[in-house]
């Protein structure tokens, strides 16, 4: 699914969608403008009523005041868009997707769809002078005949000094009540003009130690574009320009993101907002998502300089509950692999059926060994033969987590010379595995599995799979690593 994903991402950049053009930003004091601003002494903020309260608008008055959003076609912007199945997706009444859309699925976006079809504001509210509410019925990007989806977005923006905050929610409303696998959701995505190429981020097992940070792209160096892929666990990414001022993405949830610069690096430093070279940043977390779910999340816009973005991040964090994970009301993004699923949408816990090999996956986090070295599960288990035998996974930081290197060089180059030399360098370390047995007799109870039985066990460690030996049910009711 990821490879699929990727390339219908590839093809959607390559495709020139003159239609689909959104207008730019209009002054306020025009009644027929679809425009609405937030604005303070430094940052103005600007949705557009017309694209589903997209935001096509974002400058900062230190840096010169000038529009940072590409709107070159209605997929960029800054705004909402989710992923689904089937794949591909066909509409109600028997409309097929543009072929190079078709591996995208079930895929609402905030603005509209391929062939220039407008999503639509049902409610809109100024609240206060620094947010602004908005609820939309998206349409479905790989179309280009108005299939709109069966959902609402809603999007409460709010401005506070230098710092944008998103909340954005979908709201399924699907007739199709099938629980299809989880999908890489964007949350945002983000797209600026091409004088905010230059990707820096955090790329390293110390977050928030005064570490340096990285300069993932840049000009002179040939990557960018397909977008690179990589682990943060700061979890922020920023856009500069030549100036060192731009926008950082903060994802309190997410610590994986792709980013990068479309077309050609070449490009870097130029282009406004109908323009085709852009930047992207977009935090990304696998998640299902039911025919009926309410779905959250908030992320921060950070305008300014590296030191605003990640000062921001560090002051925002909240590891209290980090590896703590109650399932009430939420999956708290973790999801299934294999032959496994559950009740769907509400949560009261994790409702399971699963099959032999069956997995519960966590989200992408990051802990050290040393600090967890059990790990809790609290649920009630039950099978035919009553003993449950779990194979408990545990991914650790590797090399290969900060850069997805086979995407960093543009044009032709040897692909098997540079998986050869760069073997070593980009290194998946071998998952940490342990096997416990639980009684599964319907009977609630906490399992304390010790996770220091493997040697492997030991630095940063970023993901969990629990996997199960035979056919069964669980109600899961949390997931804790302890001391």
């Amino acid at each position: 699914m990821k490879l699929q994903f990727f390339t219908a991402i590839f093809a959607y950049l390559l495709l020139v969608s003159a239609s689909a053009c959104s207008t730019g930003p209009n002054n306020n004091s025009n009644p027929t403008s679809s425009m609405r601003y937030l604005e303070n002494d430094r940052i103005k903020l600007g949705i557009d009523l017309d694209l589903g309260g997209a935001i096509t608008f974002l400058s900062d008055h230190v840096n010169g005041g000038e529009n940072m959003i590409n709107s070159y076609d209605w997929g960029r912007q800054i705004q909402m868009a989710y992923y689904s199945g089937p794949w591909p997706y066909i509409g109600p009444n028997g409309e097929k997707p543009r072929p190079e859309w078709a591996a995208l699925g079930w895929n609402p976006i905030q603005s509209g769809d391929a062939g220039g079809y407008r999503s639509k504001v049902i409610d809109f509210e100024m609240r206060g002078n620094n947010s602004i509410f908005v609820r939309s019925i998206p349409m479905q990007w790989p179309h280009e005949t108005g299939v709109a989806a069966e959902c609402v977005f809603e999007s409460l923006y709010t401005l506070e000094n230098n710092v944008i905050t998103i909340e954005a929610t979908i709201v399924n409303q699907r007739t199709d009540t099938t629980q299809y696998n989880a999908s890489t959701q964007e949350m945002p995505a983000v797209y600026t003009n091409g004088p905010w190429y230059q990707v820096v981020t955090y790329l390293g097992d110390k977050p928030f130690s005064g570490q340096p940070t990285t300069t993932v792209i840049d000009k002179g160096v040939n990557r960018g574009w397909p977008w690179v892929h990589f682990y943060t666990p700061e979890k922020w990414v920023a856009l500069l320009d030549e100036n060192g001022y731009g926008i950082g993405v903060y994802q309190p949830e997410v610590m994986e993101f792709n980013a990068g610069f479309h077309p050609h690096a070449d490009e870097m430093g130029s282009g406004g907002e109908k323009d085709n070279p852009t930047g992207h940043i977009a935090p990304t977390s696998r998640q299902i998502l039911d025919h009926n779910i309410r779905w959250s999340y908030t992320t921060s816009l950070v305008v300014g300089t590296i030191d605003d973005i990640r000062e921001y991040a560090k002051s925002d964090r909240d590891e209290s509950r980090q590896h703590e994970w109650q399932f009430v009301n939420s999956r708290r993004n973790w999801y299934y692999e294999g032959d496994a699923r559950d009740n769907g949408f509400p949560i009261d816990g994790l409702d399971m059926q699963f099959g032999k090999g069956g997995t519960l996956a966590s989200p992408v986090t990051f802990w050290e060994a040393a600090e967890a070295p059990f790990l809790e599960i609290s649920g009630a288990f039950g099978c035919t033969s009553g003993d449950l035998e779990l194979t408990v996974s545990i991914q650790p930081v590797s090399p290969a987590d900060f850069t997805d290197w086979l995407n960093w060089s543009e044009g032709e180059h040897d692909v098997e010379a540079e998986r050869k030399q760069k073997a070593a360098e980009f290194a998946v370390k071998p998952p940490v595995t342990l096997r416990h047995t639980i009684t599964a007799d319907d009977t609630h109870r906490t399992y304390r599995v010790p996770l220091t039985a493997d040697d492997g066990y030991n630095g940063a460690m970023k993901r969990l799979k629990i996997s199960f030996s035979e056919s069964g049910t669980a109600k899961i009711t949390s997931v804790r690593l302890a001391e």
